[in-house]
């Protein structure tokens, strides 16, 4: 029997205790990961951080002309063919 076929098995009051369970237990981990990495040793360089930095994308935001409409594109594709 699979271990989903096992889960959907029991009472639905035992699925929602098991899925607070776990929700717990993955809350709880992100809140010692960082305390744990600091006593470990593993807490990022400022050169870790340059690198991850160097390779993250970079989102440019783009104001719209206020004051074109939707069909601007299309007049201009029309003007490019008719040359």
């Amino acid at each position: 029997m699979s271990l989903l076929q096992s889960f959907r098995n029991l009472s639905p009051r035992t699925r929602v205790g098991v899925g607070l369970g776990l929700l717990a237990w993955g809350a709880i981990g992100l809140q010692l990961s960082d305390r744990a990495e600091e006593r470990y040793g593993f807490t990022p360089t400022e050169e870790d951080k340059a690198a991850l930095a160097k390779v993250m994308p970079r989102i440019t935001a783009v104001d719209r002309n206020e004051g074109s409409n939707e069909n601007d594109g299309e007049d201009q594709n029309q003007s490019r063919n008719q040359r």
